[in-house]
């Protein structure tokens, strides 16, 4: 149940980037939003932990900022594969990894807090 959970704030979090970052498009309906989801958290769960580990110095220096570009990235690589996400640029990647960034810590808190 727990990974039901995640997924579905994630969905959530990708499904308000979708709606405020002009950028990025994700093709209509629910099953689009969440498959996104489930690649980007593959993506982040697979490739963003060695990406992370490879910038550990920059997310120290940074005090963990560097993450929202990490997942600028992996939101840039779902995109890549993936014909329901699109990205134009890096700055859309950028705006839609922080706004997923801090709705999934938001809901996510919320969540724990419940358990």
């Amino acid at each position: 149940m727990n990974l039901v959970a995640r997924w579905v704030v994630l969905t959530v979090a990708v499904w308000l980037a979708d709606v405020f970052v002009g950028g990025m498009n994700i093709a209509d309906g629910v099953w689009n939003h969440l498959w996104v989801a489930a690649l980007f958290g593959l993506a982040n769960a697979i490739v963003g932990n060695v990406i992370r580990l490879v910038a550990f110095p920059a997310l120290i220096l940074t005090l963990g900022v560097f993450s929202i570009v990490v997942n600028a990235w992996m939101l840039m690589l779902v995109g890549d594969a993936s014909d329901a996400l699109d990205v134009n640029g890096f700055g859309s990647a950028f705006w839609a990894g922080l706004i997923i960034s801090v709705v999934s810590a938001i809901l996510g808190k919320g969540r724990r807090d419940r358990d």
